[in-house]
């Protein structure tokens, strides 16, 4: 999904007596969530800031790399588990090192 119909949604893992449920997990749903998949986290970002539609293509994917390094970094999130979650959006999976697990082409490139 596009980054700016996803939702990241994630609790910090110092947070086990708020949200034990969900302390030191992320989730990538799409935005709006009609599932209710993000209702047991504290903390969300991506398409559900309206300041994300603001911002140009550059400023857009510079903001998922920080939200990324805000979770694993700054609350504890598995940088396995974060890897894992965002791979379900597209501007990560294209600018991921390309021989990292998931990581794809956003244009393919062409075989002989």
């Amino acid at each position: 999904m596009k980054q700016s119909e996803a939702l990241i949604a994630w609790t910090p893992a110092r947070w086990a007596e708020l949200r034990p449920e969900t302390a030191g997990q992320v989730v990538v749903v799409p935005f709006p969530d009609t599932e209710g998949a993000s209702r047991g986290f504290v903390m969300r970002a991506g398409a559900s800031s309206s300041a994300l539609h603001t911002l140009g293509d550059e400023a857009r994917i510079a903001r998922l790399f920080i939200d990324f390094q805000t979770l694993v970094v700054r609350d504890g999130i598995d940088p396995e588990a974060a890897h894992r979650a965002f791979l379900a959006i597209d501007e990560y999976r294209y600018r991921i090192a390309p021989d990292t697990e998931g990581a794809a082409f956003e244009d393919p490139p062409e075989e002989d």
